[in-house]
């Protein structure tokens, strides 16, 4: 209603430069001020960054098959391997405030671990009684003993490296 009013008035006593900043104002307010930040990772598989809670990993589909936080990610032609720090990793989340939820998720130094192989092909299959649902060519999440081992099994690079 603020901005109606605003808006009323400048163009009543034409003020030609308020006009353009006004107008510019509202379309940062539309489109927003974020970007987002594509990386393709081979084989229509693209790394997408909002901002820094905010990122994910999608397949040719554009379906998200690892979503926030990534932490870090690497990839070759063959394989995507990613670490993230899930926000449901942290006890009692949905409890805390805003305040209190982001310095427990900063503090945090919990690491899940995924294996995407990109050529191998990808079935999604779901079971909605337990809610698992899954993708054949997507492994994980791991703790770190659990995907070196994967790694190993799938026949991942030892050039391609994440931190523990």
């Amino acid at each position: 209603m603020m901005l109606i009013l605003q808006a009323q008035h400048l163009f009543r006593n034409n003020c030609t430069m308020r006009k353009i900043l006004f107008i510019t104002y509202i379309i940062f307010v539309i489109t927003g001020c974020g970007k987002d930040v594509e990386r393709k990772l081979g084989d229509g598989y693209i790394y997408h960054y909002w901002d820094v809670n905010s990122n994910s990993i999608t397949d040719c589909n554009n379906t998200i098959l690892i979503d926030y936080k990534i932490l870090e990610y690497e990839f070759d032609s063959t394989f995507i391997i990613v670490s993230q720090r899930p926000w449901d990793s942290i006890a009692n989340i949905h409890k805390m405030t805003y305040k209190e939820s982001n310095k427990a998720f900063n503090n945090s130094t919990f690491r899940q671990y995924w294996i995407i192989n990109k050529k191998e092909k990808c079935i999604f299959s779901g079971d909605s009684i337990r809610k698992n649902t899954r993708y054949s060519n997507v492994y994980g999440p791991f703790k770190w003993d659990e995907y070196m081992k994967k790694r190993k099994e799938l026949g991942v690079p030892k050039e391609l490296k994440l931190k523990k």
